[in-house]
């Protein structure tokens, strides 16, 4: 072959990949333009106390919003609970913002734009996290359109919510993880530690998560540890600014964490305190969720009859609440004439707790719900169960270090949400689904979508990548936000 046709065919495959690479950057701001007018709809046009809590974390940041440092529980917070004792990073930032807000708008939609934005960013850095790992061009387009249209993720990006907050410190975590191990740059293992330490000072959901991701550094780490621990005199006497600046925030995330939940272990005996705990009872029931568990617990504890755990439960202001409460105690009551039911074991627990977090993360779990037909989850459940066999089929894949570490943290992130949390409540409620919301999965949304993604698509034959991938994609987009818009009634907004 001469020279010239030699040269040819190297043009012709660069041009090929420019085109393609141009293709791939229109397609994803396509569907970040789409995800962000989503996002923006439920944010201007979903009416109050609608989004699950969303008025209670307005009340706080509005809280936060008139103290210059850390506000203290006082009878203005009660009916929002406690405001000392947790993790309130996104209250505090939040609180800043608002205070800040000059734009002729209402706070509440303020609050709920800057949410939106988290939620572009956690799309934005998806998306660079999947191209940092090298997966196909498929497999990144499947990803996309997958995370951009889970209608939970996408409702709940429009609301005051700290969930938005600790996603995208979950994202950053994973992707500066993903650099460190590529380039093994101390700069990105130290911004790695700073978002997940940043991210557990914003909800308590991220300490499982936060260990996974510091056990996947040791592992990954583990031939160099004892190198690293002899040389780290050198290490740091040699620290440039940018690093040290890293350093001393991270230094100040730890300190921050071991106050607030070794402060709580040492003075309350948990991590995170009941409010009862830190406040008298009586400024204890001003708050509505407080009040919901109270009736029952002392109902099931007979130190309140029937009726009189009825009245008090009257006086929760929501509805939902309220009825919740009413169906709690008359579940407990049912249950104090019968035969103590069995409990499920953990297997068969494992399968409803699946369940539960599908039905919510794939319909819309709020103040007011619209939940799908159990036959319109089956197609989900095909997705993931077709993608764990073949994950099964290819499993010297996950030994590959990106992939490996990831499917770590989210395996070892939900066994913990799953059996160590949500398992002893239901043990001590007899509630399946109590305390147990979709969300809670939305850490690990990400790393989940690009392992799935992957294993349904990654070295299979173009006609499989072109049909699951069409089929998978239009059961998301549909299922999403056009599936919303016709179940929604005028009660849902403005």
């Amino acid at each position: 072959m001469s020279n010239s046709h030699r040269s040819n065919r190297g043009n012709d495959n660069q041009a090929g990949l420019c085109s393609a690479a141009k293709a791939e950057g229109i397609f994803f701001w396509i569907m970040m333009a789409c995800f962000g007018v989503k996002a923006m709809f439920f944010a201007l046009r979903i009416r109050e106390r609608v989004f699950p809590d969303e008025a209670s974390w307005y009340g706080m940041v509005q809280v936060f919003s008139r103290s210059r440092l850390l506000p203290v529980d006082s009878p203005e917070s009660y009916p929002l609970g406690l405001i000392t004792h947790l993790p309130t990073l996104y209250f505090y930032l939040m609180g800043k913002v608002l205070a800040g807000n000059f734009w002729p708008i209402d706070d509440l939609v303020f609050l709920r734009v800057v949410n939106v934005v988290f939620g572009v960013l956690t799309v934005s850095f998806a998306w660079r996290l999947a191209r940092l790992m090298g997966l196909s061009l498929a497999v990144r387009c499947l990803f996309m359109v997958m995370l951009t249209n889970t209608v939970m993720f996408t409702f709940i990006s429009g609301a005051v919510n700290y969930d938005n907050l600790s996603t995208l410190l979950a994202v950053l975590s994973i992707y500066y993880l993903i650099r460190f191990m590529q380039g093994r740059s101390a700069c990105h293992l130290l911004l790695s530690f700073l978002f997940i330490l940043a991210g557990m000072l914003t909800k308590i959901v991220m300490l499982p998560y936060g260990l996974a991701l510091v056990l996947v550094v040791f592992f990954h780490e583990r031939g160099s540890l004892f190198f690293f621990l002899k040389s780290l005199p050198s290490w740091l006497a040699a620290l440039r600014w940018r690093e040290a600046a890293f350093l001393a925030l991270c230094l100040a995330g730890l300190a921050a964490n071991l106050t607030l939940y070794g402060g709580n272990k040492i003075r309350f005996g948990v991590l995170l305190p009941s409010m009862d705990k830190v406040l008298p009872v009586e400024d204890c029931l001003k708050n509505r969720l407080f009040t919901r568990d109270y009736v029952v617990r002392q109902f099931k504890a007979m130190k309140l009859t029937m009726l009189d755990a009825q009245r008090l439960a009257l006086s929760i202001r929501d509805p939902g609440d309220r009825a919740t409460a009413w169906n709690q105690l008359a579940e407990a009551e049912k249950r104090k004439k019968q035969a103590p039911e069995k409990l499920m074991g953990r297997w068969q627990y494992a399968v409803e707790w699946v369940q539960v977090i599908v039905a919510r993360t794939y319909s819309v779990a709020a103040h007011q719900s619209i939940f799908k037909y159990e036959k319109d989850f089956y197609p989900y459940y095909a997705v993931f169960v077709l993608a764990a066999l073949m994950w099964f089929c290819r499993f010297r894949d996950l030994l590959r270090p990106g992939i490996g570490g990831v499917g770590f943290i989210v395996l070892f992130y939900t066994m913990i949400l799953m059996q160590g949390v949500n398992y002893p409540i239901y043990r001590s409620s007899g509630f399946s689904g109590l305390a147990l919301t979709g969300r809670y999965m939305f850490p690990v949304l990400v790393p989940l979508y690009l392992l799935t993604a992957h294993a349904l698509l990654s070295q299979m034959p173009r006609w499989w990548q072109i049909t699951v991938g069409l089929a998978v994609g239009i059961f998301f987009v549909g299922g999403e936000f056009p599936w919303f818009l016709r179940q929604a009634g005028p009660e849902w907004y403005f």
